[in-house]
C-alpha cells in the first residue's frame, strides 16, 4: 500500500515529532501544570506518599495499578516542564494506541483521526480543570481493546481478512471463537483490576469489533455479557466495593465527579474522550455493512470501462490527482494544525489562569509576580486580598493602595462564609497572628482538598508555631513522604532535633510574637475587632497596624484613622504616609488634627487643592467631573473617597 511507503511513514513521524513537540510547549508555557497544581478550586487532586502502606491501600481497591499511577504522575504538576511532559505523555499515548486501533480495523484517514483525542486532552488542562484520572481511564481501556486485537484478530481460514498488524506465533489458533473468548476473559479480568470500571469501554470496544468485524456474534454476546457481571463479581463480592462504585469507578460518569460542581466543568471533553474510538468502530462497521448490503444487490450492474485517449495511457479523474501521496501529506498536515491552533486559542481560559496564577505566587510569596498577573483579575475579593499582602510586603500598602481596586471584603478573610477556594488568603491570618483562625481555616481545607502538601505545610508551621510540636511532628512526617516537600519537611525535623522548641527560628518567633493572646467568643469575625485587637496588645505588628489604617480608609472611618495616628512612632514611622496625608487632608476640613511632630507634604497640599479645583469647576457633579479627575488623580485617595471606589473599575 502506499501509506506503508518509508517515505511517507518518515514525513508522517517527523509531522508527529512536530506536533507533541508544539503540544508540550504550549502546556510548559502557555498553561503551566503548576498553577493547576496548586489547587485554588480543584478538590480531587491527589495525595501521593512514598510508603509501601499507601501502595498496599491503593491495590485495595479494584484499578489499584491506575490508582497509584493517577497518584504519582500528577505531583509532577508542581514543577511546569515536568507537568507538561506528563500530560504530553498521556496525549501521546492515547494517539498511538488510537492510531493501531484503528489501523487493525482499516478505518480510512487513520493516521489523521488518530490526533483528536490528542486535541481532546488539550481542553481540559487549558480551561484548568482536573480529569486526569478519567483520562487516564480511557488510556486503559483503549490500550487493553488493541491488546484484545492484536492477539485475537489473527487471520485464520474462517475469519475474514481484516488489517491487523504482523503475525504471531498464535496465528494458528488465535481465530477460534472459543480461542477468543478465552482471550477477551483473561483480558477482561486484568482490565478490571487494572482500571476498574473503565474496563468497561474496552468490552464495548471487544463487542464492536467481533459483531462487526468478525461477525462472531457469539464472542461478542459474551463481551457484552461479561461487561454486565463482571463488575459485580470482582468489585462487590471480591474487593466489597459498592455496586456504584464497581460500575462507575474511574468513569467520567462516576459520583466522585458529577456530584461536586467544580468537577463537572468540562466533562464532555471527557466523554468525547472515551467515546470517540467508540463512535469511529461502530460508524465504520456499520457504513463497510451497509455498503456490503448495497454492492451484494447491485451484482448484475456492469461498470463501464474508461474511456482512452488514442494514443496515451487511460485518462485519470481530476479527483485522483489528490491522492498523490506528498500532497495527500501536505493537506492532512494543514488541516491538523489548522485546527489545532484554534483549539488551543480558544480553549485556553486566560482569566482563571490570572486568578490561578495569583494564587499560585501568593503561596510561594513571590509579590512582584502578584502584582503583575493581578492586573487582569483585579475585581475579586481573593485577588485584592493577594494584591494587599504583596503591596504590605514590598512597603507599598500605604502609598499606593488605591492604585488597584479596593473594597473592605477583599482586605482580610476571617472564615465566616466558610468559602475556601483561593485558599492564598488564610495565609494572611498567619502572618497577622491569627493562628488559631489560621489552623480552624486550614483543618477545613484539609477536609476539602484532602491531604495536599501545601495545606500539609502550612498545617504543619502553625502549629508549630502554636507550640505544638508534637502535633507539627505529625504533619511533618506527612510531608516527609511526598514528592517535592520532602526535604523542607526533613529539614524542618532536624531543626526540632536540635532546638525542640525552635526558640532560635525567627519566623516562629515572629509569629509567636504576633500571636493573638486575647481571648473571644465564637463570634470573632469582625475585622475591625480583631486587627485592632493585634494592635492593642502591644507585640510591635506593624503588618496589624496597617491593615487596620487601610480598613478604616476603605470604609471612610477618618476620625478612627485619626485617632491612631498617635501609634506611629510605636511601629518605626518617621513620616507620615502619603496616603495617611491624604486622609487627614479629608478630615482636617471639616476637623482639626493633631498631628505632633509630623507634617503634610507640600506636595499633598498642592495636590488636594488641584482635585478641589477640578471637583468644583464641575459644580460638585461627580459624573461630569469623573473623566478628568480619573486621568489626574488615579490611585489617589482623594478619588477613592468621592467615588467609592478606586479607578481600576473605571
Amino acid at each position: 500500500m502506499v501509506d506503508d511507503r518509508p517515505q511517507l511513514r518518515l514525513a508522517d513521524a517527523i509531522r508527529s515529532v512536530v506536533f507533541f513537540g508544539l503540544l508540550y510547549l504550549y502546556l510548559w508555557r502557555v498553561v503551566e501544570p503548576q498553577l493547576i497544581y496548586s489547587c485554588a478550586t480543584i478538590t480531587n487532586f491527589p495525595v501521593f506518599y512514598k510508603s509501601w502502606p499507601f501502595l498496599r491501600e491503593c491495590l485495595s481497591y479494584p484499578g489499584g495499578v491506575l490508582r497509584y499511577i493517577n497518584a504519582l504522575l500528577p505531583q509532577f504538576f508542581y514543577v511546569s516542564w515536568l507537568g507538561a511532559l506528563a500530560i504530553t505523555a498521556q496525549a501521546w499515548a492515547l494517539w498511538a494506541c488510537t492510531g493501531w486501533f484503528l489501523r487493525a480495523l482499516a478505518v480510512p484517514r487513520w493516521r489523521l483521526l488518530r490526533f483528536v483525542p490528542a486535541l481532546i486532552v488539550l481542553v481540559p488542562y487549558a480551561q484548568y480543570t482536573y480529569h486526569f484520572p478519567t483520562i487516564t481511564g480511557a488510556l486503559a481501556s483503549l490500550l487493553f481493546a488493541c491488546l484484545y486485537v492484536a492477539v485475537s484478530s489473527r487471520r485464520s481460514r474462517s475469519a475474514p481478512a481484516v488489517q491487523a498488524g504482523p503475525r504471531w506465533p498464535c496465528d494458528s489458533w488465535a481465530g477460534r471463537p472459543y480461542c477468543g473468548v478465552a482471550v477477551y476473559l483473561v483480558l477482561a479480568v486484568v482490565s478490571y483490576v487494572v482500571s476498574a470500571a473503565a474496563f468497561l469501554p474496552f468490552a464495548l470496544l471487544c463487542a464492536i469489533y467481533e459483531l462487526l468485524y468478525r461477525r462472531r456474534y457469539i464472542v461478542g454476546l459474551v463481551c457484552l455479557l461479561v461487561a454486565a457481571v463482571l463488575p459485580y463479581a470482582i468489585g462487590v463480592l471480591f474487593f466489597h466495593v459498592s455496586r456504584v462504585n464497581a460500575y462507575t469507578d474511574l468513569l467520567p460518569l462516576s459520583w466522585q465527579v458529577r456530584d461536586w460542581v467544580a468537577r463537572r466543568k468540562m466533562l464532555e471533553a471527557v466523554y468525547g474522550l472515551c467515546l470517540f474510538p467508540i463512535a469511529v468502530a461502530l460508524l465504520w462497521g456499520f457504513g463497510r455493512a451497509i455498503v456490503a448490503w448495497w454492492s451484494s444487490r447491485r451484482t448484475d450492474v456492469q461498470v463501464p470501462p474508461m474511456r482512452k485517449k488514442s494514443g496515451s495511457p487511460a485518462a485519470k479523474p481530476h479527483w485522483r490527482r489528490f491522492r498523490a501521496p506528498a500532497l495527500r501529506w501536505t493537506l492532512e498536515s494543514a488541516l491538523l494544525f489548522g485546527v489545532s491552533v484554534p483549539v488551543a486559542l480558544v480553549s485556553l481560559d486566560g482569566y482563571q489562569k490570572a486568578l490561578l496564577a495569583v494564587h499560585y505566587y501568593a503561596c510561594q510569596r513571590q509579590w512582584p509576580r502578584v502584582l503583575e498577573v493581578s492586573r487582569r483579575c483585579r475585581d475579586k475579593y481573593v485577588v485584592m486580598n493577594a494584591i494587599d499582602r504583596a503591596l504590605y510586603y514590598t512597603g507599598r500598602l500605604n502609598q499606593d493602595m488605591f492604585a488597584w481596586l479596593q473594597h473592605p471584603e477583599g482586605l482580610i478573610y476571617t472564615g465566616e462564609d466558610h468559602g475556601l477556594f483561593y485558599w492564598h488568603r488564610l495565609d494572611t491570618l498567619l502572618d497577622l497572628g491569627l493562628l488559631n483562625l489560621a489552623e480552624k481555616n486550614f483543618t477545613e481545607c484539609l477536609e476539602m482538598f484532602g491531604e495536599h502538601p501545601m495545606i500539609l505545610q502550612r498545617l504543619a508551621l502553625v502549629n508549630l508555631a502554636k507550640g505544638k510540636i508534637e502535633a507539627g511532628r505529625i504533619y511533618l512526617e506527612k510531608l516527609r513522604q511526598t514528592l517535592f516537600f520532602s526535604g523542607w519537611a526533613q529539614d524542618y525535623l532536624q531543626r526540632l532535633a536540635a532546638d525542640p522548641t525552635l526558640a532560635g527560628d525567627p519566623q516562629m518567633q515572629q509569629w509567636r510574637a504576633h500571636a493573638l493572646r486575647k481571648d473571644f467568643t465564637a463570634g470573632f469575625y469582625a475585622p475591625e475587632v480583631v486587627l485592632s485587637a493585634l494592635v492593642e496588645q502591644g507585640s510591635g505588628n506593624r503588618m496589624a497596624f496597617e491593615y487596620l489604617m487601610a480598613w478604616y480608609m476603605m470604609e471612610k472611618r477618618l476620625d478612627q484613622l485619626v485617632k491612631n495616628l498617635g501609634r506611629l512612632r510605636d511601629f518605626g514611622y518617621t513620616a507620615l504616609p502619603p496616603l495617611y496625608q491624604e486622609a487627614v487632608m479629608i478630615y482636617a476640613t471639616k476637623y482639626p488634627v493633631p498631628l505632633g511632630d509630623f507634617s503634610i507634604s507640600p506636595d499633598v497640599q498642592q495636590r488636594i487643592k488641584q482635585f478641589s479645583d477640578v471637583f468644583n469647576r464641575y459644580g460638585r457633579d461627580k459624573n461630569a467631573a469623573f473623566r478628568e479627575l480619573a486621568g489626574n488623580f488615579a490611585g489617589s485617595y482623594f478619588f477613592y473617597f468621592i467615588y467609592a471606589a478606586s479607578p481600576a473599575r473605571q
